[in-house]
């Protein structure tokens, strides 16, 4: 079965924030943060409701070598993947 993501518009605020505080210590490590979003999202499409339930019905993953997680909700009735948020952990 394949989801398709969809991000709350804040996301792209979390994202811009995040990579520009990389890119203030090094174009390579915000590089870097970036390869870890798209490997986190590969891992959630590939088994979207395989990752813990934190709150009610929000799932959360957090990226490897980054201390932010990936908060999402799963609508398997429409195969979409809510993008709620990336926080810093």
């Amino acid at each position: 079965m394949s989801y398709q993501f969809v991000n709350r518009p804040s996301v792209k605020s979390d994202l811009t924030t995040a990579v520009d505080y990389y890119k203030s210590i090094s174009i390579s490590l915000a590089k870097q943060f970036l390869f870890r979003i798209r490997e986190a999202k590969t891992y959630i499409a590939k088994s979207p409701l395989g990752f813990q339930v934190t709150y009610k019905n929000v799932r959360t993953l957090l990226l490897k070598q980054f201390p932010y997680n990936i908060h999402y909700v799963v609508v398997e009735q429409s195969n979409l993947i809510f993008i709620l948020a990336i926080i810093h952990a």
